[in-house]
């Protein structure tokens, strides 16, 4: 017997191809983002590395992964029409693993016309002496008031409706603070994406660190409020875990293998975090 993390659409196909590893303890549905993706075995995310550390610890446990790179919470309706809500009525789980949010703000910071998402246009503009004023703090509230919240609130909801995890926890990523730098997942289809934000906003790189740290505690200021009144939702404590990359670093520099995404040492440091929760 050992843990098996496995695609939704695997196991909907082959489920003997994970079962033939139970009977398992428990059974965790993940659900989210890059940092939880079903697709992204190269690269390394979460379950796998939590599979492993579950391994290590003499578990036998069940991860079924929904999750889709460059996933957003604005993207509900995908969400909520899809494998989510399917799968809740499928199994009962000991608990959903959510990363969300992250993707939402460094798209409003990167995809935006200059000046028009989460940053201000600093060309020409004097040099602040706080990067984190470069950030349009108007953008933020709307951003996480209008959509992130309610978004979030609908997850919830459909998971405290479901008739088979009305009771089912939800534990919910806590990202760490990443370095800026161009550093791609895919050179020239991936990625670089603070990075990419930065320079299209004109904004001095002596600037980035401070703006990046203001970005970050942003997130998880909105992630964590997602616990406020709501029963079994907690926020996972991994942040200020990981070793920074350096910013002159284009490929696996520290704990992370491209600009947001840890790398092997990484996620195992951050497996062994959830685990401690989970297993």
């Amino acid at each position: 017997m050992t843990s098996v993390v496995i695609t939704g659409s695997r196991y909907l196909v082959h489920p003997e191809q994970a079962d033939r590893y139970g009977p398992f303890e428990k059974t965790f549905l993940a659900e989210g983002d890059s940092w939880m993706d079903a697709s992204s075995a190269v690269q390394g995310s979460l379950p796998y590395f939590l599979v492993e550390e579950f391994n290590r610890r003499g578990k036998t446990h069940l991860v079924i992964n929904i999750s889709t790179s460059g996933q957003t919470l604005q993207r509900i309706s995908e969400t909520m029409s899809g494998d989510y809500l399917w799968w809740l009525r499928q199994l009962s789980y000991d608990a959903v693993l959510l990363s969300a949010g992250g993707n939402d703000f460094i798209d409003a910071a990167r995809d935006e016309a200059p000046g028009e998402g989460l940053l201000f246009d600093m060309q020409g503009q004097p040099l602040p002496a706080d990067g984190y004023a470069c950030v349009r703090q108007q953008a933020v509230a709307d951003l996480v008031g209008k959509f992130l919240n309610p978004n979030f609130d609908a997850m919830y909801r459909a998971l405290r409706d479901s008739a088979r995890n009305a009771d089912t926890p939800m534990f919910l990523n806590g990202y760490d603070t990443p370095v800026a730098r161009n550093a791609p997942a895919i050179p020239g289809l991936v990625g670089p994406w603070l990075w990419t934000a930065y320079l299209k906003n004109h904004i001095d790189p002596t600037l980035w660190p401070a703006l990046t740290a203001g970005l970050f505690r942003d997130i998880e200021a909105a992630v964590a409020g997602w616990q406020a009144g709501r029963a079994g939702v907690a926020l996972v404590p991994t942040t200020g875990v990981l070793t920074p990359a350096s910013p002159d670093a284009t490929g696996s520099s520290g704990d992370w293998k491209n600009e947001i995404h840890p790398n092997a040492g990484g996620w195992r440091k951050q497996a062994r975090i959830w685990a401690g929760l989970l297993a």
